[in-house]
């Protein structure tokens, strides 16, 4: 019975997810381009982009307003009808006033200066896992073999078990506070000072000198909006999912996760097999990180991250013990940086 208990006790496995922040930019030449664009097109320096932005510049160019150098969108050195269409497709969704090449590069070179000036920062992280479904085979009794059984009702078939085999109360207890413990949220409040030297170990990505490493081939969208004067950027990743989990685990594959596209810019677990399971498939979904910043210099005020991952973990028969059990465990992650500790 102890057996038994114990494979179904690591069957409860929770991977903990590390988790990090964002911050400000060294504003180089070709940011400092892109952030001029941006700036110009609130023409009507309401905050945001609207068809009054158009109708503005329209009216400059049509003489009914005065002209002035900041209505230059295009940057050719005139104010003319071409930066009223410009602003017109823009703001009718037909063209983008940067290219997804430069809005890539603002949210790289953003992210990637807050390991160099080190601003301070609050961090918030939670990780739920609201499912994990159990699969079981050669099970001691035909009753404990399920598919796709949610872990904590599995739990009270097991519970019924072991009482009809006088199971003791603190393992009943112990096997039951699992079924509790595996669906609770794991909320991580941290501050950072400015210029500490944890900036590494407390911002995505943990432990390395960047923050991200996206390329064009490992996202699915970026866009960009002005919401009360801040550029707001927002990347949305594309799902992956991967057969025979092709990194080690633990320390072992630290190199080659931040190699997958979600490694190149989120905090992806590591996960421990020394607990009698292997990871075999993991899926990651639903990424999106959430930048934004001061619109004059680049400035990181806040850093938004989130992605679901999928795992699917083996536990398979023993010397004592025929039962294989599968668990696909659905995790949830959720990260916010808010830009301006210092104490």
């Amino acid at each position: 019975m102890k057996k038994l208990l114990s494979i179904f006790m690591a069957a409860a496995l929770l991977m903990s997810v590390m988790g990090i922040a964002v911050n400000a930019a060294e504003v180089d030449d070709s940011t400092a381009a892109i952030l001029q664009v941006l700036q110009k097109a609130d023409v009507d320096g309401n905050g945001t982009y609207n068809t009054a932005d158009a109708t503005r510049l329209l009216k400059v160019v049509a003489g009914i307003l005065p002209s002035d150098e900041k209505y230059d969108i295009n940057n050719d050195g005139t104010v003319s009808l071409d930066d009223a269409q410009k602003i017109l497709r823009f703001v009718s969704g037909i063209e983008s006033l940067v290219s997804d090449e430069d809005t890539l590069n603002l949210f790289n070179t953003s992210l990637n200066s807050v390991k160099k000036t080190k601003p301070g920062f609050e961090k918030n992280a939670v990780v739920v896992c609201p499912t994990i479904k159990v699969t079981t085979v050669g099970a001691p009794l035909s009753s404990l073999n399920v598919k796709n059984m949610e872990y904590k009702d599995y739990v009270n078939k097991i519970v019924s078990v072991m009482k009809t085999f006088g199971a003791s109360e603190k393992d009943i207890a112990e096997l039951q506070q699992s079924a509790v413990d595996v669906y609770k949220e794991q909320i991580t409040k941290k501050t950072v000072k400015a210029a500490a030297n944890t900036h590494y170990s407390y911002f995505p990505v943990n432990n390395l000198a960047w923050s991200s490493k996206l390329t064009a081939d490992d996202y699915k969208s970026i866009s960009y909006s002005l919401e009360n004067g801040n550029i707001v950027l927002t990347l949305d990743m594309d799902n992956y999912s991967y057969k025979n989990y092709p990194v080690g685990t633990a320390d072992d594959g630290f190199k080659k996760r931040q190699e997958l596209p979600y490694g190149k810019v989120f905090n992806i677990p590591a996960f421990d097999n020394n607990s009698g399971t292997i990871l075999n498939n993991i899926s990651f979904k639903n990424g999106k990180v959430v930048v934004k910043l001061e619109a004059d210099t680049g400035r990181i005020l806040s850093a938004d991250y989130s992605y679901t991952y999928i795992a699917t973990t083996l536990s398979e028969k023993t010397e004592d013990s025929n039962l294989e059990m599968t668990t696909v465990t659905t995790t949830n992650v959720k990260e916010s940086y808010i830009m301006g500790a210092t104490a």
